[in-house]
């Protein structure tokens, strides 16, 4: 009986309503949905919410399941938890971990020829002269956690005529000295690691921040597709675009026309798809590992210049349900459930039955550009 695992930082199964309908196709018997510090390593065992023959029980010692996927986004204690389930439990996990350091994904992309024209000017705010460096040679940067999720913590500085101001969502403009600023930067650096990045104009034409978030996952061949894309819209004066600060969702093509015109809109579209998969090999290749999904975040300045902001192993999907087609959101849930079953026979030696099977046995070889 092959089950899939499925590793959270909570416990709601209406979350997983799409994914539980596919796991029959992708090969499946049950759904186990589970958090890291439900795993009773000694015995084995998984306290979870299981689902099979279409319905959701409660199983306080389920066997560990076949293979797992993780949609975790942990801190604290679960976070050292979910790394003892992955290193010490011997069950394969569909994708791993890119980390949450913004600076090590950053020099992963940039020893890439084509993609370093399109990254942002960064540096690691190790130290105050970081910070002075860029503004001396951009006038306004953007200082940025090194582990940030949703657009927390995140401050925009610009420096001019001798003063500095800091801008923070949802609070006012701070004017700063030059020991002011030093102040601030120490208190930061106190806490917590951050990242100093030239700013970069992505403002719409009613000055509104935006970005493209962009979803590529493997499928049931175990290739790179690209499920989808769609524009994150900041509230007027927000300094970030993020949907958890009160952002919108926008359909891409129609919104880009807006902007730059239709043709332009749609050399701009497909230019992301081929940074994306660009962005998707990459990564793989660099940090040796095996990803499962990646989401994508671009900037497109006035000038429609292409930047990319960062890359998420662990993709909100959000900006799908509220922007694009119920068809483009499902797929988004469920594509990873297909990889996991392709990656499950591949990996216990059974033959590729879903269709195009052929193709898929072919696939195997690529799936790992690194080895």
């Amino acid at each position: 009986m092959a089950t899939l695992g499925i590793m959270w930082d909570r416990m709601n199964t209406g979350v997983f309503k799409w994914q539980a309908k596919a796991i029959r196709a992708a090969g499946f018997d049950r759904l186990l949905l589970f958090k890291p510090n439900h795993v009773d390593r000694r015995n084995r065992t998984i306290a979870g919410w299981v689902y099979e023959n279409n319905h959701w029980r409660y199983e306080p010692k389920s066997p560990y399941p076949s293979i797992i996927y993780d949609r975790g986004i942990y801190s604290g204690r679960m976070l050292q938890e979910a790394r003892q389930v992955k290193e010490n439990i011997g069950i394969p996990f569909a994708g791993d971990w890119l980390g949450n350091d913004k600076w090590s994904i950053h020099k992963h992309l940039s020893v890439n020829s084509r993609l370093r024209p399109y990254l942002i000017p960064t540096l690691l705010l190790s130290h105050n002269q970081a910070v002075h460096t860029m503004l001396h040679k951009y006038n306004k940067v953007i200082i940025k956690p090194l582990g940030t999720h949703k657009g927390t913590g995140i401050l925009k500085l610009s420096y001019r005529n001798g003063k500095y101001v800091i801008e923070e969502n949802k609070k006012q403009r701070l004017p700063l000295s030059k020991e002011g600023l030093q102040r601030k930067l120490a208190q930061l650096r106190s806490k917590r690691n951050y990242l100093v990045q030239k700013w970069v104009d992505i403002t719409d034409a009613a000055n509104r921040v935006y970005d493209i978030r962009v979803l590529i996952q493997k499928n049931e061949l175990g290739q790179w597709h690209l499920t989808g894309m769609g524009v994150r819209l900041g509230k007027a004066g927000n300094i970030t675009s993020n949907l958890a600060t009160e952002g919108s969702a926008k359909e891409i093509i129609s919104f880009l026309t807006k902007q730059f015109g239709h043709t332009r809109a749609l050399r701009l579209e497909q230019k992301l798809r081929e940074l994306s998969f660009e962005i998707a090999t990459q990564l793989e290749r660099s940090f040796q590992k095996r990803l499962v999904e990646l989401g994508l975040d671009f900037g497109i300045d006035r000038q429609s210049h292409i930047w990319i902001i960062e890359a998420n192993a662990i993709p909100g999907k959000e900006v799908f349900k509220r922007a694009a087609s119920p068809k483009v959101f499902k797929q988004s849930l469920q594509l990873p459930i297909y990889y996991a079953g392709f990656l499950h026979r591949r990996l216990s030696g059974r033959r590729v039955r879903r269709r195009h099977d052929i193709a898929g046995i072919l696939m195997i070889k690529q799936e790992e550009p690194w080895k």
